[in-house]
């Protein structure tokens, strides 16, 4: 069995989709196969999800997609996307932590260099969010699927772009761009967990410099060890989450020490 016969090309329905990589909308320059033709016999025999299609699709994404095994066309699409997001992972981050207006005051390579990263950024987020097009398959018409529009909620406010919804959160809640990514990152990609999570851990971190501080001066004022000092403070506010650390050390110095340096 020839594989080459089996595979239906696609062709686009529009005629400006014509000559467009089906993966990232570049100019398209060869065909991917969707399952690739040296595992054709593969999915023939185990009936596996696939399409058998000839794609138009561009160098890059041609190239990306040697090394994928996958039989569809979205899988194919998002294998493609990964491994653009990974080769431009620099240029995609300096497109969404720098703004044209934050250049002006940069020396000259570093502004040329920036201004590289936020261009090769801005055509990279364009491939990566490319949506496809419609088109006709063995005489089957293949619309183009609705596509809820992006939205990024900001404690009310709304955003299409993440570039957008970044720059806004970290000026409004006075948080590092970069912390502020990684917080979104890791707290499912909401922007108001994000904005909480940071805020708290500032918090805790300084409390945490309080408490040490404070337990150091009070140890050294009633001539006791930092460490006995630190645990029983901990511990009492561990009990009591309504008790500051002024608090704490004052029921310390109460039931612990002065007592202790009464005359007997």
């Amino acid at each position: 069995m020839t594989a080459d016969t089996h595979y239906h090309l696609l062709v686009p329905t529009y005629s400006n989709d014509f000559n467009t990589c089906f993966y990232c909308g570049c100019i398209s320059a060869a065909h991917d196969y969707a399952p690739p033709k040296q595992y054709f016999e593969f999915y023939v025999a185990t009936r596996e999800p696939s399409e058998f299609l000839q794609v138009p699709s561009c160098l890059e994404c041609h190239e990306h997609l040697k090394a994928c095994k996958a039989g569809t066309l979205e899988e194919r699409r998002k294998f493609a996307n990964d491994k653009l997001a990974k080769k431009y992972a620099k240029a995609l981050t300096i497109y969404d932590m720098w703004t044209e207006d934050e250049l002006a005051g940069l020396d000259f390579s570093l502004r040329h260099s920036i201004e590289a990263g936020l261009k090769l950024g801005a055509e990279t987020t364009e491939r990566l969010s490319y949506p496809g097009f419609a088109f006709e398959a063995a005489g089957v018409q293949h619309n183009l699927a609705e596509q809820a529009p992006s939205c990024f909620d900001v404690f009310g406010e709304q955003f299409t772009h993440f570039r957008e919804a970044l720059d806004f959160a970290s000026k409004a809640y006075r948080i590092p761009k970069n912390a502020l990514k990684e917080a979104f990152a890791d707290n499912d990609n909401n922007f108001e967990q994000a904005i909480q999570a940071v805020h708290k851990a500032v918090a805790a971190k300084e409390f945490s410099q309080q408490l040490k501080q404070q337990c150091s001066d009070f140890a050294k004022k009633h001539k006791q060890a930092v460490i006995f000092v630190h645990k029983q403070v901990e511990r009492y506010l561990s009990e009591n989450e309504e008790m500051t650390i002024s608090e704490a050390l004052m029921h310390l110095f109460e039931t612990r020490i002065k007592p202790q340096s009464r005359p007997g």
